[in-house]
């Protein structure tokens, strides 16, 4: 039987997760005071044929992200990561990157891949510099669009794919995961879909997934509209809409790529299980990413 890749989700949130600092809505106070109802910035994690264990973004939920990732709770012992790649250098995306350091995990020469001119960023951090000079972490520089395998003989490659998206902190990628049966689009942060496709030159969201291979795709789903932040001008935070990707995605076909949105800020009233919006997706046939879940490719 061929061995599976398996991707866990362990955050399905926009950078600040739920609740959100400071936020008294009825959503982040409900997730204040009820666990369950909290939720942890974008993250997953990658488990690879030889069992070597490889994380996407370092959120400050880092701690219980590794935990969820580990498994069943009697389990009486906690991942650690083997290799991390980052999308971008946004907050949320990196802000558990010191719990690598002597402090917390003083881990020995972590592999952490990113774009050159993200590594050329991160490394002006103080703290950073500490960190590599102590050898808890290496900054590795990887090419956009050039498949590499983060670890020999894990089974899977990724690759970063350079996506239009505010640049004041460095660039963004999206990750393709190949596995050894399926693909796997990771698409957290876009400015538009207008400007992505512009980028590939392609015609629609079909069209880029399906010339990029891709199975699956978790993809932007920050907003629901552009009504849900009053007082907040989101042209200053630009995401697609998960009303415009519906339109422009419609209804599933036979064939299609499984595509579940991803990145929820706490705004977002697709994130109620019971919500119209989230009944809309589905009726779509598309999907929400669910912490926990795990995929095999």
């Amino acid at each position: 039987m061929e061995q599976e890749v398996k991707v866990t989700i362990l955050g399905t949130a926009q950078d600040a997760g739920i609740p959100q600092a400071g936020c008294s809505c009825e959503r982040c106070l409900n997730a204040h005071n009820h666990l369950n109802l909290r939720k942890y910035p974008v993250s997953i994690g990658i488990e690879g044929i030889d069992g070597s264990k490889h994380l996407i973004e370092i959120t400050k939920n880092l701690s219980e992200q590794l935990k969820i990732w580990s498994g069943d709770e009697k389990r009486d012992e906690v991942y650690l990561p083997d290799t991390v790649t980052i999308t971008h250098l946004h907050l949320g995306h990196i802000e558990g990157i010191g719990q690598f350091g002597k402090p917390v995990m003083n881990l020995e020469n972590l592999p952490v891949y990113l774009s050159s001119e993200n590594k050329l960023i991160l490394e002006e951090r103080n703290d950073i510099q500490l960190m590599i000079k102590e050898e808890n972490i290496k900054l590795i520089s990887q090419r956009y669009n050039k498949e590499f395998q983060p670890k020999n003989d894990c089974g899977f490659t990724l690759e970063l794919i350079p996506i239009p998206h505010r640049s004041e902190l460095g660039n963004t990628a999206a990750i393709r995961i190949k596995g050894t049966r399926k693909t796997l689009l990771f698409l957290p942060d876009q400015d538009s879909w207008d400007k992505t496709l512009d980028s590939f030159s392609m015609n629609s969201i079909r069209e880029l997934l399906i010339f990029r291979g891709v199975d699956i795709a978790w993809i932007d789903g920050t907003f629901w509209n552009l009504e849900e932040l009053p007082g907040r001008e989101l042209s200053e935070i630009p995401h697609p809409t998960i009303e415009e990707s519906l339109h422009l995605l419609g209804r599933k076909h036979t064939g299609d790529p499984e595509i579940s949105f991803i990145h929820l800020n706490h705004s977002n009233p697709a994130n109620d299980i019971d919500s119209e919006e989230r009944k809309m997706i589905e009726s779509y046939g598309w999907g929400l990413c669910k912490r926990k879940d795990i995929v095999s490719l």
